[in-house]
């Protein structure tokens, strides 16, 4: 999408009234604090528009073509938001609030989920963020997309209790391995550079050249674009306001598996007796609002984000679904039950596990990005089958995250 950088007048319109009657809304039936998270997701939704900060298309532009300035950005992501959690998460509150990091047993289900969500992310044409990002900027798949991951979670919760029951190896943090918690910060931050110029060192040898990371492509605060490098202190600075906020980092898509509970609990699915809703908490989310929800109400935040930023920098328009071929319907409906599916085996999608994991010093977070990047290689193959375009197909395509 080509920007004008001439903001469209009837979008922010629109956004003004949505975002304030949400936060109105929100208030009333959570309180400010959740208002507060609802605004930093709008932030985190302008970023990952402005930045186009991608994920999906960073695995696979690497494979494909040897490019890893996406993935340096998701290094340098990580290693931001890693020292920014690191005095909360070793005091183990903020604030008067408890906060903890995500941390995941590392067996089957992380392996298998963490696959099955990279070739998701690919039929689906970009991960869990992306999607919602890209359905607010107005890319209408996006909402088969949703759909899908409504569908595939409700089945992984579903398939839960099977999938827990594999070997695995009990979770833990970098922070609690070591005599010393500065210990495990300087490894954590030694792993991630090694990732960084592992990647570098790839792409030197396929490509004989290193696309720079912080080059000079900003052209306004406000209208965009942004340079990856600064998205990424955005990306940072918003993932610790999260933290302080809801007392756990970013999350994504365990709201979809609660919307797709509702909405089977409508049509008379009996949720409420599988395992995983059969939980007090969860079954007492069922029964409350949305806007009570804190995921739902920043996925909320991330969607109008994203519209704003298109908005802004007058990229927003709807695309026809019906000139979109049906195969293209299929294949990005089954990425989504692909993603929904894995997120619930693997502990969370590329926010939640890769994001957020790394960032509690969790080694889930970099063997999530490792089992993903497999499945990306089988998700390149079936994505022509889907009239999906690859990086280095001779074509033009869209971009996606």
């Amino acid at each position: 999408m080509e920007r004008t950088a001439r903001p469209q007048p009837l979008p922010l319109l629109l956004f003004a009234l949505l975002a304030s009657g949400l936060s109105y809304a929100v208030h009333l039936a959570s309180g400010t604090r959740l208002v507060l998270a609802f605004w930093v997701a709008v932030l985190l939704g302008l970023a990952l528009f402005h930045a186009k900060f991608g994920f999906a298309s960073g695995f696979r532009r690497f494979l494909l073509t040897g490019e890893s300035r996406l993935l340096r950005a998701h290094f340098l992501l990580f290693a931001l938001t890693a020292l920014l959690f690191f005095p909360f998460l070793v005091q183990g509150e903020a604030f008067g609030q408890a906060v903890q990091g995500f941390v995941v047993p590392l067996g089957v289900a992380l392996a298998v989920g963490a696959f099955l969500f990279g070739v998701g992310m690919q039929l689906g044409d970009g991960c869990a963020s992306g999607t919602l990002y890209h359905t607010g900027s107005g890319d209408t798949r996006g909402v088969l997309v949703l759909l899908g991951f409504m569908v595939g979670s409700l089945l992984g919760v579903y398939h839960l209790p099977f999938w827990q029951g594999l070997p695995a190896v009990a979770p833990g943090s970098a922070l609690t391995w070591f005599p010393s918690p500065y210990l495990g910060l300087c490894l954590w931050l030694g792993l991630l550079g090694g990732l960084y110029l592992g990647v570098s060192w790839v792409e030197r040898r396929r490509r004989g050249s290193l696309e720079p990371l912080f080059r000079c492509e900003a052209t306004h605060p406000l209208l965009g674009p942004w340079s990856l490098a600064g998205g990424a202190v955005v990306l940072a600075l918003g993932s610790l306001a999260i933290l302080l906020l809801l007392g756990r980092p970013w999350g994504v898509t365990a709201a979809f598996a609660l919307w797709g509970g509702k909405l089977a609990q409508a049509l008379g699915v009996p949720v409420l007796d599988w395992a995983f809703f059969h939980n007090p908490a969860f079954a007492e989310r069922l029964q409350q609002s949305v806007l009570q929800d804190a995921t739902s109400v920043t996925n909320f935040g991330l969607f109008l984000g994203a519209f704003l930023g298109a908005a802004l920098g007058g990229a927003f328009r709807l695309k026809d679904l019906r000139q979109i071929p049906w195969t293209t319907h299929l294949g990005v409906f089954l990425g989504g039950v692909l993603m929904g599916y894995g997120a619930r085996l693997s502990g969370g999608c590329n926010i939640g596990a890769y994001l957020g994991g790394t960032a509690s010093f969790s080694l889930h977070g970099p063997l999530w990005g490792v089992f993903a990047l497999l499945g990306t290689a089988l998700g390149v193959r079936l994505r022509p089958a889907c009239r999906l375009e690859n990086e280095g197909a001779g074509q033009r395509h869209a971009p996606s995250t």
